[in-house]
């Protein structure tokens, strides 16, 4: 009965933790349970992989440990990654738990997690035996500096290899518009069989400028005006920028990047 009991409050430790991002007291190496089994299990602190070492990332990165070593009979482990702001870890603003993966194991905060209230921050993790109630030593703290994500239209165009703005630059600052759906690099064919790569640039440089806060027949006849072609039309009627064989649909507050079906 007192062996339950260690568990259940040793789950419901990592459970709130990882629910409310609250750093619990970490679990002691050495268990006090009578269990011979549990007695023999030893589990060594991982190793920090990265960001380690002060280095600077573009937005939330993932967190990546090697696999802890470890004696005796254990059972399945869970890391828990705790990201905060100082190394005393007194605040932690971010907590995750994930099973051991092979050889390495890793942790990315999820998409929509805020940025955080300061740039230098820190991370660890402790390796947690939640059946014979043991626990690893945390890694030592590894600070690293939060960056932006940069634009998205920024990304696009690197990952299409092209530089978004080669010549005159567009005023304004980024942050005014919300990609939505089907901007991921492909290749695709229009409905009169033609191969084209999408999205395709002019499109990024469009939807940068709606970011950098211009509307759409703005943006449309800056382009136009500094030197940067376009096909672009916009419809303010249905709220939709038309292009060669796809179009820009404004839909709840984000820019959607439709293949046109037919002329």
């Amino acid at each position: 009965m007192r062996r339950q009991r260690q568990l259940v409050c040793l789950i419901s430790v990592v459970a709130v933790a990882a629910a409310c991002g609250s750093s619990p007291t970490q679990p002691s190496t050495t268990t006090t349970t009578s269990s011979t089994t549990a007695s023999k299990v030893v589990i060594s602190a991982p190793t920090a992989v990265s960001p380690i070492n002060g280095a600077t990332t573009a937005g939330w990165p993932t967190f990546i440990v090697n696999d802890a070593a470890r004696t005796g009979p254990a059972s399945a482990l869970v890391y828990r990654f705790d990201i905060g702001t100082d190394p005393t870890f007194a605040t932690i603003i971010v907590t995750g738990v994930v099973a051991e993966t092979p050889n390495q194991t890793s942790f990315t905060p999820p998409a929509g997690t805020p940025a955080p209230p300061q740039n230098s921050l820190v991370w660890r993790v402790i390796v947690i035996d939640p059946i014979n109630v043991v626990a690893s030593p945390a890694t030592v703290a590894q600070p690293f500096t939060y960056g932006p994500l940069p634009p998205a239209a920024v990304t696009i165009a690197a990952q299409e290899g092209v530089v978004l703005w080669p010549g005159v630059q567009p005023p304004g600052t980024n942050g005014h518009a919300v990609l939505g759906n089907n901007w991921n690099v492909q290749s695709l064919q229009s409905f009169t069989g033609v191969t084209f790569l999408s999205p395709e640039l002019e499109q990024i440089r469009i939807f940068d400028l709606l970011d950098r806060g211009m509307d759409p027949q703005s943006a449309i006849n800056w382009m136009q005006a500094n030197g940067y072609s376009t096909v672009a039309a916009w419809y303010a009627s249905v709220q939709v920028i038309g292009f060669d064989f796809e179009y820009m649909a404004l839909i709840n507050g984000r820019w959607d990047l439709v293949v046109k079906v037919g002329a």
